[in-house]
């Protein structure tokens, strides 16, 4: 891009970059204009807002490894030095897992909860109260409430939820909890959650059963019979996990053999491998990164 040209962007055909899918980005969004002695980002009165490096702005100039968000498509800015001082251009990135899962997260493992593991990070109640979701612990009873800094609780998580960006930021890697798919309500999906709080095991003993733990459920559900697999998802679709490495979600479903694993790779392509799309003649190169956004008794 020239000195004196300027490149829109949004979701309508009459912007200069158009990604007519992402639903949360405005008709048109933002945009991109060179001067002499750089590139300045200008937000068009969006919906949502663009954000560049976690902050949301108005008008600031570009540098080089910044990142832009608008809607649920993010972009990387790159200096590209050329005889003279050189405009800006903003091109794709490899997404991080992180990006990955939170694309994924905001499209197509709709709708979507949580059960985090409030005893294992004491900071999962604090950003649970913070963000104000819907949420409730599993939970209840005199005794429960008093033991309310250690529990499980379920929350629901919009696709636009900056309580999702968080958890993907914070707990992803870290045993936080599991995250499920499923079209019930809040209520709902906590009562059949709650008939798992306890298992008994083989010589009769009843233990607390920490499902929501990734590192357990991870393990127990291929152990699963058929019948028990239905019983445990229920009204449930998907369990969602990380792998023992975070770079590996692992999405478990219910058959009629059993639960049945699918592995997602969110490591960033290999080197070299290039996805973009062809850049059009005279423009930057923009393109996406990420478009697909102790236990008590109870």
């Amino acid at each position: 891009m020239e000195p004196g040209h300027s490149l829109s962007v949004g979701r309508a055909s009459r912007a200069d970059l158009a990604f007519r899918d992402d639903s949360h980005m405005s008709a048109v969004h933002f945009e991109v204009a060179c001067e002499d002695k750089g590139c300045m980002l200008r937000d068009l009165d969006s919906t949502n807002g663009t954000w560049v490096n976690g902050a949301r702005v108005t008008t600031v100039p570009l540098a080089n490894g910044d990142t832009v968000v608008a809607g649920e498509t993010t972009f990387a800015v790159q200096i590209i030095a050329e005889q003279a001082e050189a405009p800006a251009a903003v091109a794709a990135a490899a997404p991080t897992p992180q990006q990955k899962l939170l694309a994924m997260l905001r499209g197509e493992f709709q709708p979507l909860y949580a059960v985090l593991d409030a005893a294992r990070e004491p900071e999962v109640l604090k950003v649970l109260v913070e963000s104000k979701e819907e949420c409730r612990s599993l939970y209840e009873g005199a005794q429960g409430a008093q033991l309310a800094h250690f529990a499980p609780y379920l929350v629901r998580l919009p696709k636009e939820s900056p309580l999702l960006e968080t958890l993907v930021e914070k707990g992803w890697g870290n045993s936080w909890g599991v995250y499920l798919t499923c079209a019930s309500e809040l209520q709902e999906v906590r009562q059949h959650l709650r008939r798992f709080l306890e298992a008994q095991l083989p010589e009769g003993k009843q233990v607390y059963f920490r499902f929501y733990d990734p590192r357990v459920l991870r393990v127990f559900l291929p152990t699963c019979t058929a019948y028990e697999t239905n019983q445990f998802f229920g009204p449930i679709k998907h369990y969602l996990m990380e792998d023992d490495k975070p770079d590996k979600l692992l999405q478990f479903g219910s058959t009629d053999k059993g639960a049945e694993v699918k592995v997602i790779d969110l490591s960033p392509p290999a080197a070299g491998e290039d996805k973009r799309p062809p850049s059009s003649p005279g423009v930057p190169t923009l393109t996406w990164m990420d478009k697909l956004t102790p236990d008590e008794p109870r």
